[in-house]
């Protein structure tokens, strides 16, 4: 049954949320034995939730997290759901029946936190719940309506009772509405922050990815390390027998009783050696091993993991998450702990990898680690002057992305290598295919709007851009890219092509040109020089030719035609501003020279010949050149043509 459902497909939503609702009433009536219409109440009080989720939240009727849990309960059913708070009541232990039937039923969708974790956060809210059901400033403007209109005595039942009054209130003036209806009935619901929308990779490409997430082969080999049982010490940590062999087995990179110059430093316990120590909490937190009167044994799951690596990479994702990928790496006695500090990383840890998210490129590890500085150094005071604290930082985010490289999500590139020690410094961090997946459910969790690029994805390159004309440029570069996404680089380059040659507004144009250059010059090429041949699109076409090296920029200007012409001068204004303009120009000659083409330009077909003429007249530092420009431009518009 297909339970993550398109905001887009209404009839989809209707016959997955019958089916569940059957199931889940089904269910109910038999295990809990509160009969058909008990069971018929709990499916209604669900089925409210169920309409949230698909129509205000991500879709996804199987899967919630406690920030479903609170947007539901705590902000939109105070503002929409027309209820008393003694009616409420019923809500909050519906859901947790209904996630104990996700889970029982194998239901719950991947990454769907546990249903016991859901449960105790529904006991933790009803109070607050049920307070802001009765919370009037809470209120959207159609239940603030509904509640006024009861409180004159009008029968909800009655919908003419209702539309009487309602006409009443229209007749009312201004002021006396709005004394009525409170402040957050107009300020609609609140807004979650807007990311912009990117190409989404396929669901063969995703699952490649996380196949091959390195600490699946780390949890693997740690299940069959322990097995039944190795003991652990006192203090809960691996032995230093046990650690010594796991450092190598799992390939952590760290070395015990390290040498440097003539002295040695013994490793005194397993909970000195970070990455190890990572992993074996973050194995506990997954549900790989556990802890049983002393030892640490593997659970069955530990032991099945390399059956289904890709089925366990959203947990194992959100088991790190949980443990927090920088505080299970750190001693918290240690010399220089900043646990207060560790924390706040960890909570951001995920905002952080935004950057690599919405560019869809890779971005340079010193640019996340600056934006956490800031955040940290906004946050604390230190005795520590700002530049210290930031090279700790640096070590800190450097350590957060090498986690996120062992559970799938990133790749680094073009790291130091280390001198000694683990840590790679520098370099990029860019999103996996599983990552990009995994980071827009997870910011989409955290109240993030993540929308999915594609409107376009089959449309032509020219259609593509005429519809992102009024779009922001991310919005824009996220929608070329779902475009190129569905094409072979040589298909989408002559369609690209093709563009440049059907389009009429410059600045399109030369955007076309923009995504030509970003397929790959060797590709395009062959293109653009058939373009070149087209008088319709020669200009263009001469001057991304100039400036990848493929042609001369004396051949930027025809003396025998002349009319291409405007659209080199048209890109050079476009890409380079006033001074393009005038330094193109130059490639007529001297200002005479320049005069006598500017005098033959007026005829030109093109678009852009106002604009250019207009602009020349406007910019250039030579008078009698920008006179000589006003006058062609008198002329065109003087012409019947012009007109």
């Amino acid at each position: 049954m297909k339970l993550d459902i398109d905001h887009e497909d209404e009839d989809a939503f209707r016959e997955a949320r019958g089916v569940l609702l059957d199931r889940f009433a089904e269910w109910a009536s038999r295990e809990i034995g509160i009969g058909d219409d008990g069971a018929s109440e709990l499916a209604g009080d669900v089925g409210v939730a169920l309409d949230w989720k698909w129509s205000y939240a991500d879709g996804r009727l199987a899967t919630w997290h406690p920030g479903d849990v609170a947007e539901f309960l705590l902000e939109w059913c105070p503002r929409k759901l027309s209820v008393t708070q003694e009616e409420c009541l019923s809500i909050p232990p519906a859901l947790g029946t209904f996630f104990a039937f996700l889970d029982e039923a194998g239901l719950a969708g991947v990454g769907s936190s546990p249903s016991a974790e859901l449960v105790d956060l529904l006991v933790a809210l009803t109070d607050e719940f049920v307070a802001a059901m009765g919370d009037r400033s809470k209120f959207g403007m159609a239940k603030s309506l509904f509640a006024a209109a009861v409180d004159e005595g009008v029968d909800a039942g009655d919908p003419d009772q209702l539309m009487e009054w309602m006409n009443g209130f229209n007749d009312k003036p201004d002021e006396e509405r709005f004394r009525i209806l409170p402040d957050a009935a107009f300020s609609g619901p609140p807004r979650r922050p807007g990311l912009p929308p990117i190409p989404l990779p396929g669901d063969d490409e995703v699952v490649a990815s996380q196949a091959v997430a390195p600490v699946l082969r780390m949890f693997e080999d740690l299940a069959g390390f322990v097995g039944a049982g190795r003991k652990l010490t006192q203090t809960g940590n691996l032995t230093l027998a046990d650690a010594r062999v796991l450092v190598s087995l799992l390939g952590t990179g760290e070395v015990m009783d390290e040498t440097v110059g003539d002295r040695t430093f013994k490793t005194k316990s397993a909970g000195e050696l970070p990455r190890l120590r990572l992993v074996f909490a973050w194995a506990k937190k997954a549900g790989i091993v556990r802890v049983v009167h002393g030892k640490v044994v593997a659970t069955k799951r530990g032991l099945a993991i390399g059956h289904d690596p890709a089925g366990s990479f959203e947990r194992t994702v959100d088991a790190l998450l949980a443990v927090g990928p920088l505080q299970a790496q750190r001693d918290p006695d240690g010399w220089f702990a900043w646990p207060e500090v560790n924390r706040l990383l960890d909570q951001m840890c995920v905002h952080l990898l935004i950057a690599p998210y919405a560019a869809q490129v890779p971005v340079p590890i010193g640019d996340l680690a600056s934006t956490a500085a800031r955040v940290v150094l906004d946050t604390f005071e230190f005795r520590l002057a700002d530049e210290e604290v930031e090279k700790s930082i640096v070590t800190d985010v450097v350590d957060l992305m090498d986690a996120f490289e062992l559970a799938g999500v990133v790749r680094r590139n073009g790291t130091d290598q280390p001198a000694a020690g683990r840590r790679r410094f520098g370099g990029t961090v860019e999103l996996t295919p599983a990552g990009v997946m995994t980071v827009r459910r997870v910011l989409g969790n955290a109240g993030y709007d993540t929308p999915a690029a594609g409107r376009f994805a089959d449309a032509t390159a020219a259609e593509l851009l005429l519809g992102t004309d009024e779009d922001e440029f991310p919005a824009v570069y996220g929608e070329i890219m779902a475009w190129r996404q569905q094409r072979q680089p040589e298909q989408a380059a002559a369609e690209m092509a093709d563009a440049v040659r059907e389009l009429d507004d410059p600045a399109l144009q030369n955007l076309a040109l923009a995504v030509l250059d970003e397929i790959g010059v060797e590709v395009s090429t062959p293109h653009v020089r058939r373009l070149a041949s087209d008088p319709a699109a020669r200009g263009f076409a001469l001057c991304w030719l100039v400036d990848h090296g493929q042609a001369d920029e004396q051949d930027l200007l025809d003396p025998s035609d002349p009319n291409p012409f405007v659209d080199v001068l048209a890109h050079r204004m476009v890409t380079s501003g006033p001074d393009g303009l005038v330094s193109a120009l130059g490639v007529a000659g001297d200002h005479g020279q320049q005069i006598a083409v500017i005098e033959r330009l007026w005829r030109a077909p093109s678009p852009a010949t106002d604009l250019v003429l207009a602009a020349i007249s406007e910019v250039h530092p030579s008078k009698v050149v920008a006179k000589a420009a006003r006058k062609a431009l008198f002329k065109r518009r003087s012409s019947p043509a012009g007109r």
